[in-house]
């Protein structure tokens, strides 16, 4: 080798690591450098890495991190350098070092590439080459259109698009993370998008690859080759079902919100990621609480806020209801503690680590009926199964309950109660679906005591009549779940 040449390290493969199944996974959405306190955003890598037990004792199993390569802005999602991490929050090693931390506890990491546009500001790629008439942006971005967010990238030139193949293949096989969520794919061409997935899948065909397009479209799963996708409407009709408004006034239609977030029309089983009580899209505000009129809010502000008893009982249920539905459920950080208001980087709007880590009652509840339904996720072979069967449907009472799994050992009966009133004395017949004579027991109850419910709210075990019923309480705003005995 020629002397005075300069080589850089080998980097060290990553652990083995046993990611859990596309279908198996819980998802824990975050912002790192909003996760950490203030003090520590510029440690932000390490000392995370120091918190995952947090998020793993919780019952989740994977983590989605909002971007973290390099980027300009303010929530992540204005590239820069697409190979490079975000140094303000610590270096590469830094950065590899939270990924093997979380594997340790057996946490899943997805990382968030936004590969439709690029910064025009502080970003290298930019007029690289010194062209840059009319605002063209040189080489990597030349002949293309602007986005609301920075021009896109030439994808007509052949070596942008193996730069951002190697975005991607950089982060899997540098940084041993489990997945990729493409951000706005709806400004990417849909033959680049094939290529890529393509691309992926043959190499690490146990990567799970995520979509956001707008609207949702099952053709993002069922053509241009993604295996899941973002669906914000679960989102947005359960708010329409809360505020009664725009359909969610009527049974029917109610009725039929419901059954379309329990089996989304046209998506395979792991299809969609649900975040029902919001994402970083719907919690988040960039105009200090006005954007949309305020409507960008933590769930628990939109029902009265963390005071207000039906509002945190309303947030158990629809939580609770999420992880029974088919697809990939997934949090925002803060919702495990009922945070209020929204989330941005100042200091008064970033994630609560005294709600997380202290002894606020409200979310000592919260969190613990959170462990408790994504425990149940986990364990329970139903739940994650393609098989689901709609049992119940009663929209004037609001109570509705569907079958998750094909076999009596493995099936879980979800029942939903979106209202005010309430069952006693096992005064509600609902159909299970299956023959007479099944003990059904109580598996998980929101408005059990220890979540902020009361005792003797369920009914805790059940024997069907002959017609297959059983008669059980419905708590008001509660959802149960049973399997047999």
């Amino acid at each position: 080798e020629p002397t005075g040449s300069i080589s850089p390290p080998p980097v060290r493969p990553m652990p083995a690591f046993n990611a859990p199944k596309f279908n198996e996974l819980v998802i824990y959405e975050l912002h790192l450098g909003t996760w950490v306190p203030c003090d520590k955003e510029a440690s932000a890598f390490s000392w995370a890495a120091g918190k995952m037990e947090y998020i793993a004792s919780l019952g989740f199993n994977c983590i989605q991190f909002m971007p973290t390569a390099e980027f300009g802005g303010i929530w992540g999602y204005n590239s820069r350098q697409l190979l490079s991490a975000h140094v303000p929050w610590g270096s590469a090693a830094d950065m590899r070092k939270l990924v093997e931390k979380a594997h340790e506890l057996g946490l899943a990491v997805l990382f968030d590439l936004v590969l439709n546009h690029g910064s025009s500001k502080k970003n290298t790629l930019w007029n690289w080459d010194g062209f840059g008439p009319n605002n063209c942006g040189g080489i990597y971005f030349e002949g293309e259109k602007d986005t609301p967010w920075g021009k896109r990238f030439a994808f007509h030139k052949a070596e942008v698009q193996d730069y951002l193949k190697q975005a991607c293949r950089v982060w899997i096989e540098e940084y041993g993370v489990d997945g990729l969520r493409f951000d706005s794919v709806h400004n990417m061409p849909w033959w680049l998008l094939q290529q890529m997935t393509h691309d992926i899948k043959h190499h690490y065909p146990d990567k799970i690859l995520i979509a956001e397009i707008t609207p949702e479209n099952p053709a993002v799963i069922n053509d241009a080759g993604f295996h899941s996708c973002w669906i914000h409407a679960t989102h947005f009709d359960s708010v329409k079902i809360m505020k009664k408004f725009d359909g969610g006034d009527d049974p029917g239609k109610r009725i039929g919100m419901l059954k379309n977030m329990v089996a989304p029309h046209g998506f395979p089983n792991i299809g969609g990621v649900h975040s029902l009580l919001g994402s970083h899209d719907q919690i988040g505000d960039r105009h200090d609480g006005k954007d949309e009129g305020g409507k960008h809010r933590y769930y628990i502000s939109r029902l009265g806020g963390r005071g207000n008893w039906h509002g945190r009982a309303q947030c158990r249920a629809l939580f609770g209801f999420q992880n029974c539905c088919r697809g990939l459920p997934m949090t925002f950080m803060g919702t495990e503690t009922l945070q209020e208001n929204w989330w941005h980087l100042d200091e008064h709007h970033r994630f609560n680590w005294g709600l997380a880590e202290g002894e606020d009652v409200h979310a000592v509840e919260m969190r613990r009926f959170v462990t408790a339904s994504n425990k149940l996720r986990t364990s329970a072979a139903g739940m994650i199964e393609d098989d689901t069967r709609f049992v119940h449907e009663d929209g004037g009472s609001s109570v509705f309950a569907f079958l998750r799994g094909s076999e009596p050992q493995k099936a879980c009966l979800c029942i939903l109660h979106l209202g005010e009133a309430q069952w006693d004395n096992c005064g509600y017949a609902i159909c299970t679906g299956w023959g007479g004579g099944t003990v059904w027991k109580l598996a998980l109850n929101s408005q059990s005591g220890e979540f902020g419910g009361w005792d003797g709210s369920g009914t805790p075990e059940s024997t069907a009549d002959g017609g297959g019923k059983i008669h059980i309480n419905i708590p008001k705003w509660s959802l149960l779940v049973y399997r047999p005995a």
